[in-house]
């Protein structure tokens, strides 16, 4: 017979555990159950979070990052107070922005044991494979159970989840919806490690941007995000990457004595939310909700936001009958415009950047003034008039 809880949540990323640890501390029978052997192994991000008051400028509504965002000082390896978007050129625009670059496998784990010590089981090595109408969830194990039942089931299983599939959602075009991404962690880099540096291009990265983010002690992740149908056809991530790395201009000397450490891939949702996050009894959070800004791949705030209110939700849920579908409204309340905002900043680049030559004038044409509200997703003008703008200007620089 099936072990049956309260919640099991599938996924031991920032959002499952987030979930796991309010649900397990308010008394509830919940479970996570994790394809990985180890939790937060490998690292499937360039480890950065935005400082706490970043975080409250760019999520005004979200008051719970108060909380949550505010990272415990031995999980950060640097920190950073600028950051620079670097176009096909080599044309900077630097701004001030902070960012904790945390070590993500153990922020991870400190996340998990916090769920552990509220007194939620983890079941790892354990890989979903299907969930029934009634919440029963079948999956492969090299030990314990195959299967369990649970009153409610949280898909945080990522962009590939199971769990969001069972509820009617799918990418009608995985080429431009999901961007694959390779990350390196470097030794040996000669970077100012007060700077986040971000560059942009068709051919550096068509689709998304390359990142050097400096970990500390001459230690960076660098990595770049892009999307298949925007990328020249055949050609590899990992070409792409090391060309950056030996042909850039301003990368090239800051990596030429760097040495890879080690190296992992992901898969980023871009198409913004997923269009059903919830049901009768079950409910989306993080990367399996499509909560992720488009516009720069950034996920964890908004995963330990969604985390936090998926918890409180099922709690009344369970308690007093509370309907599931009230996790949609306070999300969307909390983080929505902001997630509608970088969306609409991804689809201003895809429509003004489509060459090297137009990215770099659009980029010395927009300047900080208009550069950095878009990292904060914030759009200082309506789209159609900036890209119709931008595109003018190129024409007439052109012609």
């Amino acid at each position: 017979m099936s072990p049956s809880f309260d919640v099991a949540v599938i996924g031991a990323g920032p959002a499952g555990s987030t979930t796991a640890r309010i649900l397990a501390g308010k008394g509830f029978k919940t479970v996570m159950v994790e394809r990985r052997s180890t939790i937060g192994v490998p690292i499937h991000c360039g480890e950065l979070l935005p400082t706490l008051p970043e975080l409250l400028d760019i999520f005004p509504r979200s008051k719970r990052l108060q909380h949550l965002g505010n990272v415990p000082k031995e999980l950060v390896t640097n920190k950073t107070s600028r950051t620079q978007l670097i176009s096909p050129q080599g044309h900077a625009v630097e701004f001030k922005f902070g960012t904790n670059i945390i070590d993500r496998t153990k922020f991870d784990q400190y996340l998990a044991h916090q769920a552990a010590d509220a007194g939620c089981e983890t079941y790892l090595q354990s890989t979903v494979v299907n969930r029934s109408t009634s919440n029963q969830i079948e999956f492969k194990s090299r030990s314990g159970p195959d299967s369990l039942d649970a009153k409610v089931v949280v898909g945080a299983d990522g962009p590939s989840s199971i769990i969001a599939r069972t509820l009617g959602n799918s990418y009608s075009s995985p080429e431009r919806e999901l961007s694959p991404s390779i990350n390196f962690i470097m030794k040996n880099v000669e970077c100012d490690e007060n700077v986040v540096q971000m560059f942009f291009g068709r051919n550096i990265a068509p689709g998304g941007y390359t990142w050097i983010i400096p970990k500390g002690d001459s230690m960076a992740n660098v990595g770049f995000g892009l999307r298949r149908c925007i990328s020249t056809p055949g050609t590899s991530l990992l070409t792409y990457l090391k060309h950056f790395i030996a042909k850039n201009k301003i990368a090239a000397p800051q990596l030429k004595r760097a040495k890879v450490v080690s190296r992992v891939g992901a898969i980023i949702p871009v198409a913004g939310p997923v269009p059903i996050t919830t049901s009768e009894n079950a409910l989306l959070i993080g990367d399996a909700a499509g909560h992720v800004m488009a516009s720069n791949g950034g996920g964890i705030p908004t995963a330990l936001s969604g985390g936090s209110i998926a918890g409180h939700v099922i709690a009344a849920h369970l308690e007093n009958q509370n309907p599931l579908s009230t996790y949609d409204r306070i999300w969307k309340y909390e983080f929505g415009k902001e997630l509608d905002t970088a969306l609409s900043v991804l689809r201003i680049a895809d429509s003004v950047m489509t060459s090297d030559p137009l990215t770099d004038v659009c980029m010395r044409i927009a300047g900080k003034q208009f550069l950095e509200p878009l990292i904060r997703c914030r759009l200082p003008a309506p789209v159609d008039f900036v890209s119709k703008t931008f595109v003018r200007t190129f024409n007439a620089i052109v012609n």
